[in-house]
């Protein structure tokens, strides 16, 4: 299958590509500079330009701004959901046609926790992943006709770069303390979850988030 991913230079979009090339699929990950999602026109332009055939899209491209909803500037906010969900949309439009002519195809959004939750200082997060998950439920069900199968992945505290960068190690133990698999996710568990849902083998979940967090939402946060 061919399949366009976005975000494929993070932790856990490297890994989705890793997954993905070893599968035997054929991939196309432009970059950042390559494709500039914060740009909605440049969407269009790219597949103007390289074409839209692809059988599976998988948007892990991410953008997350620290800041109260008192300082989070209107700016901040509208960048935030351009690049984690309208950039989805305006992909999927330009994919659309290839899906309804093979009568198959997957979509996948990497969401979060806080698609589900809320957090302190991520409003423009939190809402940008709750509106991916309402995005990628009704691609289900307006392209379940043409057997397109539509999903979000949810990680919960995945090892990156990033994570430990912005956390201790006092604050990394106490979140593994509540995991119940008392273990931080690796890039690789999430990358197996979004290959499974965007291959063959996945022959009727659609519309759904599967949450991949080693038990911490069962646990209520204790």
């Amino acid at each position: 299958m061919k399949v366009f991913l976005t975000g494929g230079n993070g932790n856990i979009g490297s890994a989705i590509k890793e997954k993905f090339i070893l599968n035997g699929d054929e991939l196309v990950a432009p970059s950042s500079a390559a494709l500039d999602l914060s740009d909605l026109t440049a969407i269009g332009a790219y597949f103007k330009k390289n074409g839209a055939d692809f059988d599976v899209v998988v948007h892990c491209a991410g953008y997350n701004p620290i800041a109260s909803a008192e300082e989070l500037s209107a700016a901040e906010f509208l960048k935030t959901e351009n690049i984690n969900v309208t950039a989805l949309l305006e992909i999927c439009k330009h994919v659309m046609p290839y899906f309804q002519k093979k009568k198959r195809g997957y979509v996948l959004g990497i969401a979060s926790l806080y698609a589900t939750t809320g957090r302190s200082d991520r409003a423009a997060y939190a809402a940008s992943k709750h509106a991916l998950r309402g995005l990628v439920q009704t691609l289900a069900i307006e392209l379940g006709q043409y057997q397109v199968m539509c999903n979000t992945v949810s990680p919960g505290y995945v090892d990156t770069k990033m994570f430990r960068a912005r956390n201790s190690a006092e604050k990394i133990q106490s979140i593994v303390s509540k995991i119940p698999l008392q273990r931080l996710a690796q890039p690789q568990d999430i990358a197996d979850i979004v290959a499974f849902l965007c291959s063959p083998q996945n022959t009727y979940i659609t519309g759904q988030d599967i949450i991949v967090d080693g038990g911490f939402m069962a646990g209520g946060f204790q």
